[in-house]
């Protein structure tokens, strides 16, 4: 779960020795609230503030006690007068943090936000509340731009990341995307997923696939094959799509090739072909598949040649999942009566029973931190996005509203993305992890999303 931002000033600090001194005095006869205060006395003798000795601009993502980072972002300075670029970039860089759930954006700017020197006035951002600052400049030249971004520890009073990124104005929005993934790696130690995309099944006048930013935008239409498609899932390098579809007439396995729109039959044993995953290596994939009779799970090559059964049972078996490691695949069966999830080990095993708080359980995906996974619970009578330990333990239900199935996690694991009907309307949803951050992004309805791996 995500934790609170770590930026402790002397005062914090020193309340912490402290209340470990009694305990050290002891130890050694050492008296360590005097060595504290001769600490303290030396770091301003040399004109140090408090927070300069203490304070670290990062996010600590395991401390349970989280309280989002007060950022600010005002719009970048264009090179241009009168440019709507500057506003444009800083609200994607806006929208982009504050999707996490880890941010909280202070939209207003003081009076005197900027020194002679150029540098930010510290002292004014922070008295409005600011930890971490970022300022933008766009220089363009006809069709050509180039983003310049650098963030600032306002408590430290210096520069802790500069970025520079060029290309075409219609790039603006990939180039801010990156910025925002660096911003992430900088405080949180694992790159940010805003350049990356999610594919999807339109869910009503059409049922083709469908590719967009994480965000909704850049929307494009990857299969036109007139039929029905299903469970799209990407290659792990971005450069092909598994799907399912009755192109044939029956549930065949199909993959894309995005660079060149081809398609070619990958699996057409008898009966279904579906819900297939690749490995986390991409050397093996997953999927259900009955031509041996009811729907069990199969491991195939990329090229489609059978490798073995993974499960067997008196159960339909369907939906597997690998585990970050791909030690272990989850998958869904009904060999207790209802729909459950199960894991099995990836070389072949004994299946384990995971969810038993509820009865109707379905569409699991594992956590890229490995820690959880997320699925679909019928709950009320309505389909909710739920996470679980991998031991079984700690069920949180991360949606109330509407009916909400098909998570899929992106790759940093900080947001799910799932498919949501509500109030008639359905759309791709993008949450924060704990599902308290919940924004519609596709711009038509959809269904069944998948998360790709690696950036544009």
């Amino acid at each position: 779960m995500p934790g609170p931002v770590v930026y402790p000033g002397i005062r914090d600090r020193l309340a912490q020795l402290h209340g470990n001194a009694e305990r050290i005095d002891k130890l050694d006869g050492f008296n360590f609230r005097r060595f504290s205060a001769f600490l303290l006395g030396f770091s301003l003798a040399l004109g140090l503030s408090g927070a300069q000795v203490w304070a670290k601009l990062e996010i600590d993502v395991g401390n349970p006690n989280f309280a989002p980072m007060p950022i600010a972002v005002p719009d970048f300075v264009s090179s241009q007068t009168g440019s709507p670029y500057g506003k444009e970039a800083a609200d994607i860089l806006r929208n982009d943090l504050s999707m996490t759930g880890l941010f909280r954006i202070l939209q207003a700017a003081p009076a005197d936000s900027a020194q002679l020197n150029g540098e930010p006035d510290f002292d004014a951002w922070g008295k409005i509340g600011v930890q971490a600052l970022v300022k933008g400049t766009l220089q363009i030249h006809g069709d050509s731009i180039v983003v310049e971004l650098r963030l600032y520890d306002v408590a430290l009073k210096k520069m802790e990341l500069g970025k520079r990124f060029s290309g075409r104005t219609g790039d603006l929005r990939l180039m801010l995307h990156r910025c925002g993934d660096r911003i992430m790696e900088r405080l949180t130690g694992v790159p940010g997923c805003f350049s990356t995309q999610i594919a999807f099944v339109g869910s009503e006048k059409s049922r083709e696939v469908f590719v967009m930013d994480y965000d909704g935008h850049n929307l494009q239409q990857v299969t036109r094959n007139g039929s029905i498609n299903l469970f799209p899932e990407w290659a792990p390098d971005g450069s092909h799509l598994l799907f399912t579809s009755y192109l044939n007439g029956r549930p065949n396995l199909w993959l894309l090739a995005l660079r060149t729109g081809q398609s070619r039959l990958l699996s057409a044993r008898p009966g279904i072909n579906a819900s297939a995953r690749y490995s986390p290596d991409g050397k093996l994939i997953a999927l259900a598949s009955s031509f041996q009779g009811i729907p069990k799970i199969f491991l195939i090559t990329p090229q489609g040649n059978s490798i073995k059964r993974l499960t067997d049972g008196r159960g339909n078996d369907i939906s597997p999942a690998w585990s970050p490691d791909q030690s272990t695949i989850a998958y869904v069966s009904d060999q207790a009566g209802t729909p459950n999830i199960y894991l099995v080990p990836a070389g072949g095993g004994q299946p384990r029973r995971l969810t038993f708080e509820t009865t109707y359980n379905t569409d699991p995906d594992w956590s890229p931190t490995g820690d959880l996974l997320a699925f679909t619970s019928r709950i009320g009578g309505r389909f909710q996005i739920c996470t679980v330990r991998t031991d079984g333990k700690d069920l949180r239900v991360l949606t109330q509203e509407g009916s909400n199935q098909s998570p899929a996690w992106s790759p940093d694991g900080r947001m799910i993305a799932f498919a949501s009907k509500h109030k008639g309307v359905s759309r791709i949803y993008v949450m924060d992890r704990t599902g308290r951050i919940r924004i519609p992004v596709s711009p038509l309805p959809g269904k069944a999303p998948a998360w790709c791996r690696q950036p544009r």
